[in-house]
């Protein structure tokens, strides 16, 4: 079995979720059994990092006090086999809200730079991730959006995939309403082809990975 986690990094419910949910779904068409979990910031406060260098001076994992753990959690314990992080678009790119959600990650990283930290950073290496985003019009900043999220999948060490393109692309037609996106059936389909493509490849990297652990039993033996 592998675990697909779904974030719809939205303010609202509404699009965002949609096209996440979309890609989970397909996910969970191929034939070995995949475990889908969603998570929405909808309702959440996630504030933005000011750099105070709390974690390195007190050892110590981002003290605001938000609900930044609850939604990291998911991410690191343990790492799931697949992620599908999606995003609307605000001023041609992602809303303040997912910047600030990847930068308070910062923390989760501090081993590498003080070997004191008592945490080790999370090990992402093994676990797909593609992204999905909406926007209210066609060349609005969509591939932006997918961008800003693929780089932190990089930069965090995760496997990126595409789908169509860089990821699931969707837009709202220029219609001002939650469920517009039902209407973009291309962009419906990218999502969907995001899902494939992550719970696939999440289920090469778990084999992948079994395979190795068994080798190194048949070593130490």
């Amino acid at each position: 079995m592998v675990r697909v986690l779904g974030i719809a990094a939205s303010p609202r419910h509404g699009n965002t979720e949609i096209l996440v949910k979309e890609a989970l779904q397909a996910a969970q068409e191929f034939p070995f059994e995949v475990e889908v979990e969603f998570l929405s910031f909808a309702g959440k406060r996630i504030e933005p990092c000011i750099d105070c260098d709390y974690c390195v001076q007190q050892k110590s994992y981002c003290w605001k006090k938000d609900d930044w753990r609850e939604l990291t959690n998911a991410l690191i314990d343990p790492p799931p086999d697949g992620v599908i992080i999606g995003s609307p678009v605000y001023f041609f790119n992602v809303p303040s809200i997912l910047r600030a959600f990847f930068e308070r990650c910062t923390c989760l990283f501090t081993q590498l730079w003080d070997k004191e930290f008592p945490f080790p950073p999370p090990d992402w290496t093994k676990t797909a991730a593609g992204a999905v985003a909406i926007g209210f019009h066609r060349h609005g900043g969509v591939e932006h959006a997918l961008s800003n999220i693929l780089h932190w999948f990089l930069s965090s060490g995760f496997v990126c995939v595409g789908g169509d393109y860089i990821g699931g692309a969707a837009w709202q037609m220029e219609e001002d309403t939650r469920e517009a996106v039902y209407k973009d059936s291309i962009g419906l389909e990218a999502a969907r082809r995001v899902g494939q493509r992550v719970a696939y490849t999440a289920k090469l990297l778990h084999e992948g990975k079994q395979s190795v652990e068994d080798l190194n039993l048949v070593k130490i033996g």
